[in-house]
C-alpha cells in the first residue's frame, strides 16, 4: 500500500493532531481512525507512548498481525438456541483477551483516555481486517462494545520493502491517513536531548552537522543496515554503555564494526572518524585554562569542540562556577568562527527548552557582554535572537 508522500508532515506535529482526534473519539464524535504511516524506525510508536506519560493517559499496543487470531477475535463456543420450536446448537464468541485488557485499563484510567494502538497495521491479514471493519464501524469487537474512554489509532509502514499488504478500501475509508516523516530537529528537541533519554552527544552533534544529516533517516533496505532514528538511538545506547562499562572510549575498529551493523558502512565510517575527533578533547582542562586556550584550526575539530562544550556545560550540576570560562571560549568562537558561536548558544537554548531549565542562556550572554563589551552589534543581535 503506497501512500502519496506530498502531504507528509513532521511526526512531532502530527502526533498532537492524533491526540486531539483521540479526545474526539471518546466524546462520541464520528471521526476517522488515525492511521500514522511512515518509514520504519521513525519513532511513531515511541512518540505516542512518550506523550502518554505527559498527559497521563494509557496506551496499549497490539501487533494484531503477529498474534494468534483468537487473542483478538475470541473463541467460538456452543450454546443451545431455539429456532422454530426446535433446539439447536448455536455459536457465541468468547470475550476477546484484548478487550479484557482494555477494560482493566479503562477502570484504572477512568477519567483519562485509553489509546489502543494497532501497530504494524501494514501486515494485517484479511481476517484481521474484517475485525477492524467491525471495530471502526460499530466500536465493537465480536459484538462486545469497547470502553467509552478508549480511542483507536493505527500505525504502520506503507512500502513494499516493509512487507506492506493492501488494506481493504472500506478500512482506508474509515481512517484519516496521516503520512509522516521524522524531522531531525523535532527528534533532537523532543527526544534526543531529554535528560531521561540522553542520546550520546557525539551522535547528536554528528547528525546536527548538515554534511552528515543525509544519514539520519535513509531509504530502507532489506539486505544491509541503514540509518533511521531508531537505529541511531540504539547505536548511541550501545556506545554509551560500552564507555561506562570499560571506563574508556570505544576503539575505532569496534565503533566501525558495530556502526556498520546499525546504520550501514558509509555512515559508520564517517561517524567513526568524527567520534575519534569528538572524544579527544579534555574538557576539564580546556575550561580550566580557557584564557590561554587556542581554538583548533581544522574546521571539523572546531565544530566538534563547539558541540563538546555544549555537552560538557549542560551536563554539569554546578554551572555557575564554570560559566565565566565557558563564556570566554564562546568569545573566541565569535572572533574566529561566529557561526559556531551562534550554534553553541542555539544548542544551549534547545537543551534549556527540552528540559524545562531556566536562565542558562541568559547567564552566558551576561558573561559574554562583560568579557567583550565591544563586540559588534550584529553578533550580539544574533546571539540574543536565539535566546
Amino acid at each position: 500500500m503506497e501512500i502519496e508522500s506530498q502531504n507528509q508532515k513532521a511526526l512531532h506535529e502530527v502526533i498532537k493532531l492524533v491526540i486531539e482526534n483521540c479526545y474526539m473519539q471518546t466524546m462520541g464524535f464520528d471521526v476517522g481512525i488515525p492511521f500514522i504511516c511512515g518509514a520504519p524506525g521513525g519513532g511513531k510508536t515511541a512518540s505516542l507512548h512518550y506523550l502518554s506519560t505527559l498527559y497521563d493517559f494509557a496506551v496499549i499496543s497490539t501487533h494484531l498481525a503477529l498474534k494468534p487470531l483468537e487473542e483478538t477475535g475470541g473463541i467460538p463456543q456452543f450454546e443451545k438456541i431455539i429456532i422454530n420450536n426446535q433446539e439447536l446448537l448455536g455459536t457465541i464468541w468468547s470475550f476477546p483477551d484484548i478487550m479484557k485488557k482494555l477494560y482493566e485499563l479503562s477502570e484504572q484510567k477512568r477519567d483519562k483516555i485509553v489509546i489502543w494502538l494497532l501497530d504494524d497495521a501494514h501486515l494485517l491479514s484479511p481476517v484481521h481486517m474484517a475485525l477492524l471493519y467491525e471495530l471502526f464501524t460499530e466500536r465493537t469487537l465480536r459484538g462486545y462494545k469497547i470502553p467509552n474512554n478508549c480511542a483507536m489509532v493505527m500505525a504502520g509502514n506503507t512500502s513494499s520493502k516493509s512487507g506492506a499488504k493492501t488494506l481493504f478500501s472500506a478500512i482506508v475509508n474509515r481512517c484519516v491517513l496521516m503520512p509522516v516523516y521524522t524531522d531531525f530537529e523535532g527528534w533532537k528537541n523532543n527526544f534526543a536531548l531529554r535528560e531521561d533519554v540522553q542520546v550520546h552527544p557525539a551522535i547528536i552533534s554528528f547528525l546536527s552537522n548538515h554534511q552528515f544529516r543525509k544519514f539520519f533517516h535513509e531509504e530502507e533496505q532489506v539486505d544491509q543496515a541503514w540509518g533511521s532514528p531508531r537505529s541511531w538511538t540504539r547505536f548511541a545506547t550501545e556506545i554509551s554503555n560500552r564507555e561506562k562499562w570499560y571506563q574508556k572510549t570505544v576503539d575505532s575498529d569496534v565503533c566501525l564494526y558495530l556502526g556498520t551493523g546499525y546504520v550501514g558502512k558509509e555512515a559508520a565510517s564517517e561517524f567513526t572518524t568524527y567520534y575519534k575527533i569528538f572524544i579527544e578533547f579534555d574538557m576539564e582542562s580546556i575550561i580550566a585554562s580557557a584564557t590561554d586556550y587556542k581554538l583548533p584550526e581544522d574546521p571539523v575539530k572546531k565544530y566538534a569542540l563547539a558541540y563538546a562544550l555544549v555537552t560538557y556545560y549542560t551536563s554539569r550540576e554546578n554551572k555557575t562556577r564554570i560559566t565565566p570560562n565557558l563564556s570566554y571560549l564562546i568569545t573566541l568562537f565569535m572572533k574566529e568562527a561566529p557561526e559556531l558561536a551562534i550554534m553553541i548558544i542555539k544548542e544551549m537554548k534547545q537543551y534549556e527548552t527540552a528540559n524545562n531549565k531556566k536562565n542558562i542562556v541568559n547567564n552566558i550572554l551576561a558573561n559574554i557582554q562583560k568579557i567583550e563589551p565591544n563586540l559588534t552589534k550584529q553578533i550580539l543581535q544574533d546571539l540574543v535572537s536565539v535566546s
